[in-house]
């Protein structure tokens, strides 16, 4: 059952399940004189549906007034003789069954509701210890990262164990404002070229170079939780090693990310028209930190990151997420 049904169930519309339930009452009797004696033997059951959709969207109290309609105009026009409230005994039977009936069903649709507003409540407590653990998970990730800084200061400046702390710290870092960002609902809820036009914006902003600018072609594709997760860490560290090594002395340049699908295979590309790694102060280590972490976290999508240099640098990842369920085009 979907979300938007499942909201609707639980949100009664009198106004609209009394003009459902009416509309069918009128429907029903409106069969029984256009067949005569041919429904006799259905008795008032062509009923039903208009009691049960009248209970399921105007709520338990429209479906019971339907009910009621239903059972006095059942009786009266469905019998013979037609007009009056006389019975015969196989009548009365026919008309106990639907009563029976009309109320197991107005029972089921109670119930129901019940159980929609049990999983509404159950949904929502635990979309807000969801994002209660996101958070603390950020925090953590911020005192750690704090840490490792407090580190740093204690050790030679150009020292290796500095310059590998540094690396971690901003990494850490990095984690954290991304777990921020996912756990903020607009962030996650607006469409994936949009979001990522952001991120790239708030790294710029905190590299401090707004010489640069960014570049977002992504087609109306929405992921779920954990795969945009995923490929948020991969953008902020391509989009921070461009940052970082491809304009060095504060020349202009543009990062690009591309994001495509086709069928149910998708392509991220980042690419800038910096120096390259021919000509940059401090060429990329294909096997250094940040590399395995690339190919690592491509790993989780079922990708691989591919690095190609010359007059800039471009990173391809053709990737298929695991789940079946984990990207879907929007409407």
């Amino acid at each position: 059952m979907s979300a938007t049904l499942r909201l609707r169930l639980r949100n009664a519309q009198p106004r609209l399940g009394s003009a459902i339930g009416l509309a069918l009452l009128l429907l029903a009797a409106g069969l029984r004189f256009v067949f005569g004696g041919l429904s006799q033997g259905f008795g008032p059951m062509t009923f039903l549906p208009a009691i049960l959709l009248a209970g399921l969207v105007g709520g338990f109290r429209i479906g019971s007034i339907i009910a009621a309609l239903c059972v006095v105009v059942g009786w009266g026009w469905f019998f013979p003789p037609y007009g009056t409230l006389i019975l015969s005994s196989g009548d009365r039977i026919s008309m106990g069954v639907f009563i029976v009936t009309a109320g197991l069903e107005l029972y089921v649709v109670h119930m129901l509701r019940l159980t929609m507003d049990d999983l509404s409540s159950a949904e929502s407590r635990s979309s807000t210890l969801f994002r209660e653990l996101q958070h603390r998970v950020a925090n953590n990730l911020q005192s750690v990262a704090a840490f490792l800084y407090l580190r740093k200061k204690t050790l030679e400046p150009d020292s290796a164990g500095a310059h590998a702390l540094e690396a971690a710290q901003d990494r850490l870092t990095l984690m954290s404002d991304v777990h921020r960002r996912l756990n903020n609902p607009s962030s996650i809820d607006q469409p994936l070229g949009s979001y990522l036009e952001e991120l790239c914006a708030d790294l710029i902003a905190a590299s401090n170079m707004p010489n640069i600018r960014s570049r977002v072609e992504a087609t109306s594709i929405e992921f779920d939780l954990e795969v945009l997760m995923t490929l948020s860490l991969i953008v902020a560290e391509l989009v921070t090693n461009s940052l970082k090594h491809a304009f060095p002395d504060g020349r202009d340049g543009t990062i690009t990310i591309t994001v495509e699908r086709e069928r149910d295979v998708y392509t991220l590309v980042v690419a800038d028209d910096g120096c390259g790694a021919t000509t940059t102060p401090a060429p990329r280590k294909k096997n250094g930190l940040g590399q395995r972490i690339l190919q690592n976290l491509a790993f989780q999508l079922g990708g691989q990151i591919v690095l190609e240099h010359g007059d800039g640098t471009v990173a391809t990842m053709v990737f298929r997420p695991r789940t079946e369920a984990a990207a879907r085009v929007k409407a």
